[in-house]
């Protein structure tokens, strides 16, 4: 069996390619972005920080191709001489937190990094650290704040736990600052 992949891509036609698994968050940035983009210095800017709307329209239009068979495929064929099955799959964004499956699958990945390659074979604890709202609003503006914040939580996570002990222990603590929370609300937080 072998896969065919057959694109109408004459350009002065337009082309009734369809990209295969776009899905709705693809479809409201492909038709809403520009607008978005547009008005944002004088309609979001003011309320959530001047951010660098070039890097922000390079990672949009990245998750946007993403999976399109016209952007780029890779051939993948067995390597099991009696079998020699092929097909093609697209390149993805490897976008992270805006894809919804390129994030998924760097996320997994990232786990079996840590299960298998980082962390000791000891117990660990999950913790939530969260800020009182009236601080969050100096989160949303300077970005700074987030690594020192950061390192204060390792201090203290580290002390408490040589506390605990009543010697000096060797701690260690992988955290993610999340800036959302239900509902995509402004919500300064820490995994760790």
């Amino acid at each position: 069996m072998q896969a065919q992949l057959s694109l109408d891509l004459d350009p002065d036609q337009p082309s009734p390619y369809r990209q295969r698994g776009t899905n709705a968050v693809q479809a409201i940035f492909k038709e809403h972005f520009q607008e978005f983009a547009d008005n944002y210095e004088q309609k979001y800017a003011p309320i959530y920080g001047r951010f660098r709307l070039d890097r922000i329209t390079e990672v949009v239009e990245n998750f946007v191709a993403c999976g399109d068979y016209t952007q780029g495929v890779a051939r993948i064929q067995c390597t099991n001489p009696e079998c020699r099955n092929e097909f093609f799959r697209p390149f993805s964004c490897k976008g992270f937190h805006l894809c919804p499956s390129c994030s998924q699958k760097r996320t997994l990945l990232f786990a079996e990094y840590m299960e298998n390659d980082l962390l000791l074979r000891l117990p660990h604890r999950f913790m939530t650290f969260s800020l009182p709202k009236c601080l969050r609003i100096f989160f949303r503006h300077d970005r700074q704040l987030f690594s020192e914040v950061s390192r204060l939580i390792f201090d203290l996570i580290k002390e408490y736990f040589a506390e605990a002990a009543g010697t000096t222990v060797e701690s260690a603590a992988v955290m993610c600052f999340q800036s959302f929370g239900e509902f995509l609300r402004w919500n300064s937080h820490w995994h760790a």
